[in-house]
């Protein structure tokens, strides 16, 4: 009964071998398996085994029908029995692994009966990759099935890039064609324009070669107006006449592609005349154009104008075509605007031709102005004597007096018999001056001549046939005018000689004004020299006088502190007699010190070998024993000995070390340093408490200069202390520097070289 159902199987079987039965739907692209056995029932198993893989399965009931299978379809895995009817699974194995195509597909051998090491070797040798014996693990079968499936989806994506790379390669040899053939016209197109000149030649050149090169039927080149605020076209081929008068001036506020790619610095593409009635509804361009293109003129990020090309086909505007017309169009730009700059180049040459020698002429009126500027008599017969030199035949200069309201003539040149001025200065000067514009009288008449000149030399030798005046102003207001003349006739002045002449008298004013302010500087410098040696001898003069009462002041209270009879409280009034007085007497010495400094050249000095570390212990004592309860504290460093004066030098220690005590906190110590340093010697004064101000440190060894002192403490100086500290250091060759800071405290540091010179 088996027997006869395998063989009504088969018999279907091979009525329908030349279509191979799918699991899946038709045209999926899941990879396909062959199943190769002579039992239906085996084949019905495998297909249920591998039905969850989701791949697509062929049936070969026969060696023979694989083969056929084989010819029209490739496989991921063979499922292949051994033993089979005619054809057995070995044989059908090796004519599989004879073809050239199918050599590589993999074998899966299947058999149900007992397989010896002879028959593994024979499954081995014709190409298998695997032999299972039937009964087998389901999970096995899909397993190995699975792996050859994935491998040969993945075979299949390789295959897949490989002849998508191919179709890659061979477009870009084609656009690499044709980017070398854009690459050669836009060569000779830009060899074309490098010898334009003009842009007739740019635009000549544009519609020869790179017209033709486009493929294009018709073009033109607008360029913005003078106003910029609409396109006018400059050349135009191919386009009819009437379409042609619709270009020849079009608004930027106009529909267009023109008008759009200038104002938005962006090409238009329009490849159809349905592309072109979708965006231009309004424009009919019918039997004109099929496709067109409109690509703006840039220039360092401004438009120039634009190109405009029309094709007489649809066209496709790729990439690369894009890049080429936007090329052309930036050639024709930068050819264009080479062409707008040499032509500004030439005028600019000539201009400035002209500019040089006016340059020329204003930098030596003002040399000269300036040269003199320092005496204002000499300073206005230069004025009048440079214009006439360099821009008229006469010249006359009028300032207004010093009551402000009538013009004086102050210089001119050249002069007439008994000094009058040759040129007219009451009637067109007080014009100028009121008005405060220039006059300019290209021509005179000869009546204008009698009128403004009357009878003079000049007009017996040569005629005045052209005046000017202009007017003087200093700080915004007319101080005077500056008329300059010029006789012979076609020698008038123009609005460029009106320029010049304004130049000229401004830099005129300026100069005027400046020696004013010059003469009145210097008037003003004496009167305070003058007052100030009067004020610094009438100091020194009290200053030494006002020793010799304090003197006696101070012997008398040392007198009668000699008494044993004064009482408690007449002793400290005495004591504080003799404080005050000393005070007072500090206060004369610096007096003095600072009036020798400024009147008599600076301090004396009488240098002396001298031990700075007796000088400082010295000093040390005796601000101690004036405050007691203060701690100083003093850090000499060996011997430090030099030339100096040993008294000058103890002042400058005991200004310092009182200024220490005075600005810092009562409990927080002083430092005193001395060290050798190279070829001088270094004295520092050391104190906490709170930094110098910020504002006070530029001045602060300027005289009558003091800090803020403590709350509750009364002055003991006139602010002359650090500035004599720094005219002592200085008399010595040295210096004096102060680093002051919340965190790190204030110190001076007095720098002073160990020999003279």
């Amino acid at each position: 009964m088996a027997t006869a159902v395998n063989r009504l199987s088969l018999t279907h079987l091979r009525l329908s071998e030349e279509t191979p039965q799918r699991l899946v739907k038709a045209g999926s692209d899941a990879p396909a398996v062959l199943l190769v056995d002579d039992h239906v029932s085996n084949l019905v198993s495998l297909e249920a085994i591998l039905e969850p893989l989701g791949i697509r399965m062929d049936k070969a009931c026969s060696g023979e029908q694989a083969l056929r299978f084989l010819l029209r379809e490739d496989y991921a895995v063979i499922l292949l029995d051994v033993r089979m009817a005619g054809l057995s699974g070995f044989e059908t194995a090796a004519l599989i692994k004879q073809r050239e195509r199918t050599r590589n597909v993999p074998i899966i051998f299947l058999t149900a009966y007992g397989r010896d090491d002879a028959e593994l070797v024979t499954g081995y040798a014709t190409g298998a990759v695997d032999f299972l014996q039937k009964p087998f693990p389901p999970e096995v079968l899909r397993s190995k099935v699975s792996v050859f499936v994935e491998l040969f989806r993945a075979q299949q994506q390789v295959r897949r890039q490989s002849e998508l790379l191919r179709q890659k390669e061979a477009e870009a040899r084609d656009a690499a064609l044709r980017a070398a053939g854009y690459i050669d016209r836009l060569r000779d197109f830009a060899a074309r324009l490098s010898e334009a000149s003009t842009v007739p030649q740019v635009c000549r050149a544009l519609f020869e070669q790179g017209l033709v090169a486009a493929g294009a039927k018709a073009g033109s080149v607008n360029l913005l107006d003078t106003t910029g605020e609409a396109l006018e076209v400059v050349d135009a081929i191919g386009y009819p006449e009437g379409v042609l008068n619709r270009l020849r001036r079009i608004p930027l506020t106009a529909a267009g592609p023109l008008v759009e790619a200038v104002r938005g610095q962006q090409a238009i593409w329009v490849g159809s005349p349905e592309e072109w009635s979708e965006r231009y509804p309004q424009m009919d361009m019918k039997g004109v154009q099929e496709a067109a293109l409109a690509v703006p003129l840039l220039v360092k990020g401004r438009a120039l104008g634009v190109i405009g090309l029309s094709f007489a086909r649809p066209r496709t505007f790729s990439e690369m075509d894009r890049a080429f017309f936007t090329a052309l169009a930036h050639a024709c730009a930068q050819a264009l605007d080479r062409v707008h700059l040499t032509a500004e180049e030439r005028r600019a040459h000539a201009q400035a031709r002209a500019a040089a020698a006016r340059l020329q002429m204003l930098a030596e009126a003002s040399n000269a102005f300036d040269a003199t500027n320092r005496d204002l008599t000499v300073l206005l017969d230069t004025i009048t004597r440079q214009v006439s030199h360099f821009l008229a035949d006469a010249c006359t200069l009028c300032l207004l007096a010093d009551e402000g309201t009538r013009l004086e003539v102050v210089a001119c040149h050249p002069a007439a018999p008994g000094g009058r001025p040759l040129l007219p200065g009451e009637g067109v000067s007080d014009f100028v001056l009121r008005s405060g514009r220039p006059l300019l009288v290209p021509e005179l008449s000869p009546e204008q001549r009698l009128e403004l000149v009357g009878s003079t030399a000049l007009e017996a030798d040569a005629p005045l046939c052209s005046l000017l005046c202009v007017p003087l102003r200093t700080q915004g207001r007319v101080v005077g005018t500056l008329s300059v003349g010029r006789t012979g006739p076609g020698r008038g002045f123009t609005l460029e000689d009106q320029e010049l002449v304004e130049e000229l008298a401004a830099k005129a004013a300026l100069s005027i004004e400046n020696a004013r302010l010059f003469a009145e500087q210097q008037r003003s410098q004496e009167e305070l020299r003058r007052r100030a040696e009067f004020e610094q001898q009438l100091v020194g003069i009290v200053s030494h006088d006002l020793r010799n009462p304090l003197a006696a002041i101070s012997m008398s209270a040392g007198l009668l502190e000699k008494k044993g009879e004064l009482t408690e409280p007449q002793k400290r009034m005495v004591w504080r007699i003799g404080q005050a007085t000393e005070r007072a007497a500090r206060m004369i010495r610096d007096l003095l010190d600072f009036t020798k400094a400024r009147l008599g050249g600076g301090i004396a000095l009488h240098r002396q070998p001298t031990d700075l570390r007796d000088v400082v212990q010295q000093v040390v004592d005796e601000l101690l024993v004036a405050n007691p309860g203060r701690r100083v504290e003093v850090d000499i460093q060996g011997e430090v000995r030099g030339e100096w004066d040993s008294d000058r030098i103890a002042q400058v220690l005991t200004n310092l070390l009182g200024n220490a005590l005075a600005y810092s906190p009562s409990d927080a110590p002083v430092r005193v340093g001395t060290r050798l340093e190279g070829e001088s010697a270094l004295l520092s004064v050391f104190n906490g408490g709170a930094p110098i101000p910020r504002e006070l440190l530029p001045r602060l060894f300027e005289p009558l200069t003091r800090g803020t002192l403590k709350e509750g403490q009364s002055t003991r100086s006139i602010g002359l202390g650090l500035y004599i500290v720094q005219d002592i250091v200085r008399g010595h060759g040295g210096g004096v520097e102060v680093v002051s800071s919340e965190q790190h405290g204030t110190t001076f540091t007095v720098r002073l070289p160990r020999a003279v010179g």
